[in-house]
């Protein structure tokens, strides 16, 4: 046994104790922290590669045959984890490590703010949102989301709104923001 990792052990308990929690317990979770995040249930299901009614399905509880993947991507998709220790992870910090790769001039907490808060790209930083908006993964941008909203005591929506308009905008190939309500 001294070949497996602590990893693996680790990955085993947090599916053991899933098992423990009913399919409804898992469904309140995820729509309560679907609507922290303020994404639609048809977001959600973009987002997450699902139908719109596997997710109605899912948050009343009434969900079939759903396996622990599916439903960690759905969690996933909204800034969070059924696999966790429940550590707090900065999604700010790891949304910027992201979006600044490669860039000359770095995108700062308090850029990414503004930009989410107003919705305009200030000059330098397009290439950081465009890696935002293009390439980061949805599971960190709603952590970041739902993060800026509950530091600056918003609704996560807003932020949605003005991150979809520059989507639009810049003519973004993602699907998921044309999703987005």
């Amino acid at each position: 046994m001294a070949f497996l990792s602590k990893a693996y052990f680790t990955f085993i308990s947090s599916i053991l104790t899933m098992q423990s929690m009913d399919i409804s317990t898992i469904g309140a979770i995820i729509k309560k922290e679907r609507e922290a995040c303020g994404l639609t249930q048809r977001a959600l299901a973009v987002a997450s590669h699902v139908s719109r009614v596997t997710i109605v399905n899912l948050e009343n509880g009434n969900v079939g045959d759903i396996g622990a993947v599916k439903l960690s991507e759905i969690a996933e998709s909204v800034g969070t984890s059924l696999f966790s220790k429940g550590k707090k992870v900065d999604a700010i910090k790891m949304t910027l490590g992201n979006v600044n790769t490669s860039y000359k001039t770095a995108m700062s907490v308090s850029d990414l703010e503004k930009f989410m808060l107003s919705g305009k790209i200030q000059p330098g930083l397009e290439g950081q949102v465009l890696h935002l908006i293009d390439e980061t993964p949805t599971s960190l941008v709603a952590s970041a989301v739902k993060q800026i909203a509950a530091k600056k005591n918003i609704k996560a929506k807003l932020l949605w709104k003005n991150l979809a308009k520059v989507a639009a905008d810049i003519k973004s190939p993602n699907k998921f923001w044309s999703s987005i309500g």
